[in-house]
């Protein structure tokens, strides 16, 4: 995950922090992706901004 705050990490984050509250309820489920896919249009501001 893109954390840009020096006060945050993976294990502080409010989504980490939701992800563990919820683990155990049945209706919760967590979806871990492989890599990311950006648009043309983010990868082209990347490159000119």
């Amino acid at each position: 995950a893109q954390i840009d705050s020096n006060y945050l990490s993976a294990v502080t984050s409010g989504l980490t922090y939701l992800v563990e509250k919820f683990k155990d309820f049945s209706g919760s489920a967590t979806i871990n992706l492989d890599g990311v896919v950006r648009s043309r249009l983010a990868d082209f501001a990347e490159h000119h901004l």
